[in-house]
């Protein structure tokens, strides 16, 4: 007498025509979802680049046209690089601009944030409300308010001669690059703390309860909880917006373009400024008066390789973006 030792989803299985005989076909409607995205990578990133690091090989400039320019080969890249090229103060102020920007912005979003996130303040929802309302508003616009306030004739030199201050040269176009300076970052940071304000209370909300009464009974104070609970719950979230906002600032022109102009200038006559970053003496070198669209390319392309090298090793040594199992 034989006894059957078959469960009953193997012989469900057995009992099925064909099931398990054969591989499961490929779902491919996947790739129709992706199709518009990948699209828009080519037409929009990929083949732009692509024509960018091409004419940044030829001698390409507004007084030519798509027939009469000739390779040049490494040329342009000599002239980015080699000594006395303005690429060395210009990569300095850069660098310094990411650095400080990425510190401040960030700083300042995360202690609003936990100013904010305090239970004992009142009416904090009036207070995130209010302080969001820079990140609502046109860019554009603002920046030209702005500009207006720090004009010589504005109202911040006004304020000042009311308080029997001297007044300010705010933003020169010769001379002292200290003001403008420090305006680009006020207006800068004015721009970019919500965004960060926004996450930090985010992360905040995020942080189990439990926690903090653990701490309590065990009689931990409030900076010990900050030290022990809060910060590192802080710096697990933010750190992958650290470093994209410092790739984002290492890149930044707009904000420079439309406040300073890259004033003022490195030396008299020259097309570079003491507030440019490499991306926005590129723009300046693609519209302004140069015209020389093979250098800007260039600049464009040791830009991209910066950020890209920088970002990865960031990106490595903090494992932000390693994908969780």
């Amino acid at each position: 007498m034989s006894v059957s030792t078959a469960t009953p989803a193997v012989e469900q299985a057995q009992a099925t025509p064909g099931m398990g005989s054969s591989p499961r076909r490929p779902n491919r409607s996947a790739y129709w979802y992706l199709a518009p995205v990948i699209i828009s990578a080519v037409i929009f990133t990929i083949v732009p680049f692509i024509f960018t690091l091409y004419i940044s090989f030829t001698n390409y400039n507004k007084l030519a046209n798509f027939a009469s320019f000739n390779w040049i080969g490494l040329r342009n890249y000599s002239k980015v690089l080699t000594g006395g090229s303005e690429f060395f103060p210009l990569i300095g102020w850069t660098a310094f601009w990411m650095i400080a920007t990425t510190l401040i912005n960030v700083g300042i979003g995360m202690a609003l944030a936990l100013l904010l996130n305090h239970p004992g303040i009142p009416e904090r929802n009036v207070y995130r409300t209010l302080l969001i309302i820079p990140w609502a508003l046109p860019f554009i616009l603002l920046v030209q308010v702005w500009t207006g306030m720090f004009q010589a004739q504005g109202p911040v030199n006004k304020i000042l001669s009311d308080l029997n201050l001297d007044r300010v040269s705010w933003l020169p176009t010769q001379g002292d690059a200290t003001a403008p300076r420090f305006v680009l970052f006020l207006v800068n940071l004015w721009f970019t703390y919500p965004f960060f304000m926004t996450v930090g209370l985010a992360a905040l909300q995020a942080i189990p309860r439990d926690l903090y009464e653990v701490a309590d009974l065990d009689g931990a104070g409030g900076f010990q909880r900050l030290r022990d609970i809060t910060f590192p719950f802080l710096l697990t979230a933010i750190t992958p917006l650290i470093i994209t906002q410092a790739a984002f600032q290492f890149n930044n022109a707009g904000i420079i373009i439309l406040l300073t102009d890259g004033n003022p200038a490195g030396k008299p006559g020259a097309l570079w400024g003491k507030t440019d970053t490499l991306a926005s003496y590129a723009y300046e070198l693609f519209y302004g008066r140069a015209g020389n669209y093979g250098l800007a390319a260039a600049y464009s392309i040791v830009t991209f390789f910066i950020i890209a090298a920088l970002t990865v090793v960031s990106s490595t040594v903090t494992r932000s973006f390693k994908e969780a199992e």
